[in-house]
């Protein structure tokens, strides 16, 4: 695992939300629902789009080293050799 980049490490030992994380999630969804300011929720949408952004650029670059890890796994296995080829010294 230490030849992995840091984007998949942390995908790899990243563990679930605790209670309290999705407790404090769930709050916020709710102050969220009972706001009245326009512009606050706008500027709240933007930060949900940014993140969203940045977190799907990451998502492909894990998907792109996976790729390349198949790969290199593909290219590393060796290909046996059929019985004939074997028997006859090929």
């Amino acid at each position: 695992m230490s030849d992995l980049s840091p984007e998949l490490k942390l995908i790899l030992t990243s563990f679930p939300p605790t209670l309290e994380e999705e407790l404090e999630v769930e709050k916020d969804i709710r102050e969220l629902q009972a706001s009245t300011d326009i512009d606050e929720l706008k500027l709240y949408v933007e930060a949900v789009a940014r993140c969203h952004l940045e977190q799907q650029k990451v998502i492909a670059r894990c998907f792109d080293e996976i790729h390349v890890l198949k790969a290199k796994l593909a290219c590393a296995t060796p290909v046996k050799k059929n019985l004939i080829k074997r028997l006859i010294g090929l």
